[in-house]
């Protein structure tokens, strides 16, 4: 009698936390992950200014998002655009992550940062530009992730360059404890601040 054994599925733990600038109860970011088929599509958002306005763009931005469900990350980006013309526009990141393969893909528009914390640390840059106003054409890149690799994507409203060294258990922490520590030290108190963690497990 033949037994075969296979690995067990691999696990994305995520996390997204939001925060607006000093003296505003709602924020013109947003981040926020969706479960969808064959894997994990995370999304974050910077709406160009401040307060409510700001802020009624990224919950339109977020139902548009949400109600495509996609990870055809280069098409989706296009189509919001068309969708967010005439608006104040907005920087968007998105990522997809594949869970059977632990094949990455992102697309990004604006000041979105991307990184990941593993072995090696990788950043994948955006297109310049400004969904729904000028943008250029969005292009997709791809990592392969390894087991306890670290994805954070953030606003410029979180100092980018803070390094691996600044934060020793960004690795081993909780991802909704990494998010939120990124968040509110390295956050800056003028802007609108908001960050997703994805740790990938096999």
């Amino acid at each position: 009698m033949r037994s075969s054994f296979t690995d067990p599925p691999a696990r994305i733990e995520s996390a997204a936390v939001v925060r607006p600038i000093a003296g505003e109860i709602v924020s013109g970011d947003d981040a926020f992950i969706l479960e969808i088929e064959r894997g994990t599509l995370a999304a974050i958002v910077d709406v160009l200014g401040h307060g409510e306005e700001a802020n009624a763009l990224a919950i339109r931005i977020r139902a548009f998002l949400t109600g495509l469900g996609s990870d055809a990350l280069v098409d989706v980006l296009s189509r919001l655009h068309r969708e967010c013309r005439g608006s104040r526009g907005a920087a968007v990141g998105l990522c997809f992550v594949e869970a059977a393969t632990g094949r990455l893909r992102f697309s990004g528009i604006g000041n979105t940062v991307f990184r990941r914390f593993g072995e090696v640390e990788t950043r994948l840059v955006s297109r310049d530009g400004t969904v729904g106003g000028t943008m250029r054409t969005p292009v997709e890149e791809t990592l392969q992730l390894s087991d306890g690799d670290v994805i954070v994507m953030n606003t410029d409203g979180v100092d980018s360059h803070f390094p691996a060294s600044a934060y020793p258990r960004l690795r081993t922490d909780r991802a909704r404890t990494v998010a939120a520590t990124i968040v509110y030290r390295f956050g800056k108190s003028h802007d609108d601040a908001s960050c997703i963690v994805l740790r990938y497990q096999r």
